[in-house]
């Protein structure tokens, strides 16, 4: 049996109760098991992982920005700035303003104007066959009565409608100087095209 002296007492102890003989004698010595204690530091979460922390906030702020100036885009793209109602009446042949102009894909002829549009539609279209030409716009800018045309799919010149040539215009009663299609649509106006057979 192997003895050894406590280093703090000198006893003479025999060496595997050593260890324990320092705990229970001397706790509180230095170099005893129980006066040694794990000192663990306390850090916050948030400090011990700051960059991460920084970038991720950084990521939300970004995407939260992102989402708010698409929102907003989207918003302002089909927010209605205009809604008049002027009103075609075709006269003197057997053509009806169609339904559906700026609507239906085979009604829809030119897109120059799509960026005006609101969900979807052309800024210039009829729902019905009543010749009410809706101007349903994200912008408040002049339209014409040619544009109308144009998206219809008439002749750019506003000279004819559907190879009837237009003999006359008249807006609002009064009778245009030549039937150009420049007129710009008002809301509630009446525009009359009388075309020949």
């Amino acid at each position: 049996m192997e003895t050894e002296n406590c280093p703090v007492c000198g006893t003479s102890v025999k060496k595997d109760n050593l260890k324990g003989h320092s705990e229970r004698v001397h706790p509180k010595r230095p170099g005893s098991a129980a006066g040694t204690q794990l000192v663990v530091k306390s850090v916050p979460v948030f400090r011990s992982h700051k960059k991460r922390n920084v970038l991720i906030l950084a990521l939300v702020v970004l995407a939260v920005t992102g989402v708010s100036v698409a929102a907003a885009q989207f918003s302002v793209a089909n927010t209605m700035r205009m809604h008049w109602h002027p009103i075609l009446t075709i006269t003197g042949s057997a053509v009806t303003v169609p339904a559906q102009i700026g609507i239906d894909q085979s009604l829809w002829k030119d897109h120059s104007l799509d960026q005006y549009g609101i969900g979807g539609l052309s800024p210039l279209h009829t729902h019905d066959t009543s010749g009410t030409i809706h101007v349903e716009s994200n912008t408040v800018r002049d339209f014409t009565l040619r544009e109308f045309l144009a998206i219809w799919g008439q002749p750019g010149d506003g000279r004819a409608i559907d190879g009837h040539p237009v003999t006359s215009l008249t807006v609002d009663g009064v009778q245009q100087a030549s039937p150009t299609g420049d007129v710009v649509l008002k809301d509630g106006q009446k525009i009359v095209m009388t075309l020949s057979p």
